[in-house]
This record gives C-alpha cells, structure tokens and sequence, in this order.
C-alpha cells in the first residue's frame, strides 16, 4: 500500500461523480423535515446581539455537495462553503448554480479548507455563525475547536450535528428487531472490508477516531467553558446505535467516552418518526453503498446476496416498505 493511502481522509471522492451525491442526497435524511433549520436557526437568533449592524457570515464546514450552504443562504449576508476536497467543491458549485436564484447564489463562496483551518477563510472574530455537519467523527477535535473559535466572534453560534444508522421503525405486522440486525449484519461485511484492510497507521487511527466518536453519541466532544457557553445537546432516539456498523467490522478497541460537563444542558427526545422515510429493499442497498464514495454497487450485493434476500422476506418482500428513523444529535454552543 502507497503511501498516498495512509490518510484518515476516508471520506472523499476523486472525480466529480455528480451521481453520486445525487444518489447520497437520495439515500441520507432531508434536514428540511421536522423544522430542523428552525431549531437550529432559533439558537442563533436567541443569543444575537442586536445591536449589532455589520454583515452575517455563515460557514458551511465540510460542504459536500452544498445542501447546507443552500439552505444557509436565505438566513445570512454570505455564507462560506468549505471542504478539504476539491471534487466536493466543483459538485457543490454545480449544483448550487441550478438550484438557486442569482441573488442567493452570489452570496456563496467556495473554499478548499480542511475543516481544522476554516480560520483562514476570514478575519478572525468575523462569523456569526459555523455549521458542522455529518462531519465531527472524521476531525481532530482540539484543532477545529481552535478554528472554530477563532473564527467566530462572541456571541456567535457553533451548531454540530450528526445522525447515525438507520433504524427500522417497529410496527404491527413485520419484526423491525429482526430486520435490523440482518442490515446490520450487511452493514458489518461491508464496512470490514475498508476498516480492515492492509493500510498505514493514519488510515487506522481515522477510523478509530470516527468509531468512538459515533458510538459516544458525541459525547467525546469537549467543549471548554472559557470558549463556549450555553452548551445545549440535543439527542434524538439516542437508545438506537449511532455508528453506521458494529464493533465486529473494527480491528480495534471502541472506547466510548463522555466530556459533557455539569453546566451543559442534554434534552433527550424519543422521537421513532423523526426525519422519517418508508424504504423497501432497494433503498437500503441504496443507502448502504452511498455510506462512503469508495463503495461499490457490486460491493453491497456480492458475497451477501443471501443477507437481501433474507431482509426482503422478513419484511415481508422486496416491494414492501417500513419506516426508517434516525439517532440524531445536535451540539449548540455560544462563543464566549
């Protein structure tokens, strides 16, 4: 193996595979449902300093494919669109330059940043805002909290959230129980085969760092109180299994961790229809290869052929479609 490959940068794509984030936006949660951006956005608001005149920046961290940039645009003056790939950047354009107006597009920018150095995309005490998503498991924590707080001033919001493996919601007439861990049992294959195979010690210490970080529900996540206050952690159906696969796909130790402090405010929420969807078959074999750029289609279905065909019957066919929800959490702090 190169040594071009021992990188914990697991997540990138390196062409400009348009399908791809397609197919992703497809499979993911929409964080337009159950008022998400209005929590969220409600937080920012409430600790505003209104006396304050000067332009809004938001920062869109890790954009992706700019979903969350979008979404941003009708809330603030600009908004920063970054990401560490440069594929992720050219997609983001792409598709931002469809799906919105020219007013809303021309406030976005784009820059190739790792999240750990978004501080170099402004004057430092510039942002209102920092959003993070779908992204803390892959970061070294103390550096992008040394970012992220240079970079926002006081008073101005961090909001990280992150959801985890899908759940089969339990109603009359199939066994949710039984279904899960089928796809479970597919997710394990599937994840073994990148987790474990023959790579550098960068490449291993990046999935640990993102397997105790999702199986710690984030509460790894240390939030010192001289830089942030008015610490609140929402979880959403945090009895489920946050990390996308179990501890049989690991060739390490899982250690899960908790940083929360006294002062900070955890509102646990069971919510089975939070960012709902109704899936058959095929849409888990959708979501399961989109989990990262380097899968494959053929990946999903070969050697566990017999797993599919097992989930389809226990949910009753390949046609037939359940509920599907999410552990979900959210971490909302105040720049000191």
């Amino acid at each position: 193996m190169g040594a071009k490959e021992d990188t914990s940068n697991f997540f990138t794509t390196e062409t400009e595979r348009s399908q791809y984030w397609e197919d992703y936006l497809t499979a993911r949660p929409d964080y337009t449902q159950d008022d998400f951006y209005a929590r969220v956005l409600e937080y920012y608001r409430s600790h505003q300093d209104k006396s304050l005149t000067e332009k809004t920046v938001a920062h869109d961290v890790g954009t992706g494919p700019g979903q969350v940039a979008a979404a941003l645009s009708g809330h603030f003056d600009s908004i920063v669109a970054s990401d560490l790939n440069e594929s992720h950047l050219a997609i983001a354009q792409k598709r931002l330059a469809t799906l919105l107006d020219s007013a809303a597009l021309a406030k976005i920018s784009f820059e190739r940043l790792a999240a750990e150095d978004i501080h170099a995309a402004g004057p430092a005490a510039s942002a209102a805002f920092v959003a993070v998503g779908e992204t803390m498991p892959l970061l070294d924590h103390a550096k992008a909290f040394a970012s992220w707080a240079t970079l926002l001033r006081p008073g101005g919001t961090l909001a990280i959230w992150f959801y985890g493996r899908p759940h089969f919601t339990a109603a009359e007439g199939y066994d949710a129980s039984a279904c899960q861990q089928i796809y479970d049992k597919l997710a394990d294959a599937m994840f073994t085969k990148h987790i474990q195979k023959e790579a550098g010690p960068a490449y291993k210490a990046g999935w640990k760092r993102a397997t105790d970080c999702m199986s710690s529900f984030l509460d790894n996540v240390d939030l010192d109180p001289e830089q942030w206050k008015d610490v609140q952690r929402w979880k959403w159906n945090s009895q489920l299994e946050m990390s996308f696969y179990g501890a049989e796909a690991c060739n390490f130790d899982i250690e899960v961790v908790s940083r929360v402090r006294g002062e900070e405010q955890v509102h646990l929420v069971n919510e089975p229809g939070f960012w709902s969807k109704n899936w058959a078959v095929e849409d888990w074999k959708l979501f399961l290869k989109m989990n990262l750029p380097a899968f494959r289609r053929e990946d999903v279905t070969s050697d566990i052929e017999h797993l599919w065909a097992e989930l389809g019957r226990q949910m009753g066919g390949p046609d037939v479609r359940h509920g599907v929800t999410w552990p979900v959490v959210v971490i909302l702090a105040t720049k000191a």
